[in-house]
């Protein structure tokens, strides 16, 4: 081969070579493209709310994984989020464990909806028992069971319609196999209040039981008067957690002065969810960035409080994202 030839040959092989490096190089750009995306929002609460709190807590210490990432917190709500997420408008969001059950089916809240999809399980904040059933301490009632059983004309006070408190109780009286107008029809009825009145109410003996989360109006009632909880039976427990993904939780025996014995409850665990579109690598890096920050999440919120990561994967609303599963199972958190 003469000279010419040779210097064709090898110009031809440069070429080649730089053309094979460029197209490597626009892989690696496009790579990193893809695992560092340019937004991050985050859906959380109303704003001064525990999930604005601890959304904004999340930001701050993403940041610095994502320097190119601009991260910020939007107003949401537990029923919105979802629907946030999905349809693009926010990459990350708080809602609730049952609440993510019910969007992917389209039901409840999402009835008009239909299925949300494009979600994904991400990471459980908490658990905020739910539906505690308290009556006064020397009433005559001895039993959810034996209310029911026996048609007795009791006046329950719930959270007000909408909020998902309500929807528990509401759920609670199904899986027990009553209605709203069954009590009416026993001479009871049910009543959809704010928490404040809901004490008032049973004050005044106006009301005979609160069936709803323990909150600060809750504890001022039973300092001015002796109430006791009656536990819902574990059979409703189970099918509450089956049907509707509520998590299941044991309030230790005096934890509050009304609760003597181990009082077995649903819960709403608060939990993270996230785009399905995310890559693997970015959801991986944060479920990572996020469990190693948890005297962060812990300092966030009383809810939060006791927050380890290791129980970051028990959710049950929906599938856990891959990239968030493939951390989990490296901490032998699940299998």
């Amino acid at each position: 081969m003469d000279k010419r030839k040779k210097a064709v040959v090898l110009v031809l092989m440069v070429a080649l070579l730089m053309t094979g490096l460029s197209v490597f190089a626009q892989g690696q750009q496009e790579r990193v493209a893809e695992a560092d995306p340019r937004f991050l929002s985050i859906a959380a609460g109303s704003v001064g709310g525990e999930w604005y709190v601890v959304s904004g807590v999340i930001s701050e210490f993403l940041s610095p994984e994502f320097p190119d990432t601009n991260i910020n917190v939007i107003t949401g709500g537990s029923v919105s989020n979802p629907l946030m997420v999905s349809s693009g408008e926010a990459e990350i969001a708080t809602t609730q464990d049952n609440v993510l059950a019910d969007a992917l089916a389209g039901v409840g809240p999402y009835a008009d909806d239909g299925v949300v999809s494009g979600i994904s399980s991400l990471l459980r904040l908490g658990e905020i028992p739910m539906s505690i059933f308290l009556v006064e301490e020397n009433s005559k009632y001895t039993s959810v069971q034996q209310i029911f059983d026996e048609k007795m004309p009791i006046k329950i006070v719930t959270a007000v319609q909408g909020a998902s408190p309500a929807l528990a109780t509401d759920r609670v009286l199904e899986a027990y196999g009553v209605s709203v107008a069954d009590i009416k029809s026993w001479g009871g009825n049910v009543s959809y209040v704010s928490y404040s009145e809901a004490t008032s109410l049973m004050k005044d003996g106006h009301a005979d039981a609160y069936c709803g989360p323990i909150m600060p109006a809750t504890l001022e009632l039973a300092v001015s008067k002796k109430i006791k909880a009656l536990p819902l039976d574990s059979h409703i427990i189970d099918k509450l957690h089956q049907t509707y993904k509520y998590g299941i939780s044991t309030l230790p025996a005096g934890k509050y002065d009304f609760i003597k014995q181990d009082l077995r409850v649903i819960t709403e665990n608060p939990i993270l969810i996230v785009s399905s579109k995310l890559s693997d690598d970015v959801v991986y890096r944060i479920t990572k960035t996020i469990c190693e920050n948890g005297e962060k999440i812990r300092n966030a919120s009383t809810t939060y409080v006791n927050w380890t990561p290791d129980v970051a994967p028990e959710m049950y609303g929906g599938p856990i994202h891959p990239g968030a599963l493939k951390y989990y199972r490296e901490q032998g958190w699940v299998k």
